[in-house]
C-alpha cells in the first residue's frame, strides 16, 4: 500500500490534482444527486486522506472519505425511496 501511495503522491505528484478532482466530483454528485459520483469522490480523496492521516497534525484526515461514502448511501436510499413512491402513485 505504501508503494502505491508513494507512486501516486510522490512520483506522479498527484496530491493536488486528486484533491481538485475529488472536489469536482463531490460537487457534481451533489448537483446531480448521483451516488456514483460521490463514491468516485471518496476513491479520489482516499490517497490524500491516507497520507495526511499518517501525520501527527491531522490524524482525523483518514476519516474524510467516510463523508462521501455516507452521503452516497444517503443519496442512494433517497433515490430508491423516491422511485418506490413514484411507482405506488401510478
Amino acid at each position: 500500500m505504501e508503494q502505491m501511495m508513494g507512486l501516486l503522491l510522490g512520483t506522479l505528484q498527484l496530491f493536488f490534482p486528486l484533491i481538485v478532482m475529488s472536489a469536482i466530483t463531490f460537487v457534481l454528485g451533489l448537483i446531480l444527486r448521483s451516488w456514483l459520483w460521490m463514491l468516485a469522490s471518496a476513491v479520489l480523496i482516499y490517497p490524500d486522506a491516507w497520507y495526511l492521516g499518517a501525520t501527527p497534525a491531522f490524524p482525523w484526515a483518514i476519516y474524510l472519505p467516510l463523508i462521501q461514502v455516507f452521503t452516497a448511501i444517503w443519496i442512494y436510499l433517497s433515490n430508491k425511496r423516491n422511485i418506490r413512491s413514484a411507482q405506488k402513485t401510478k
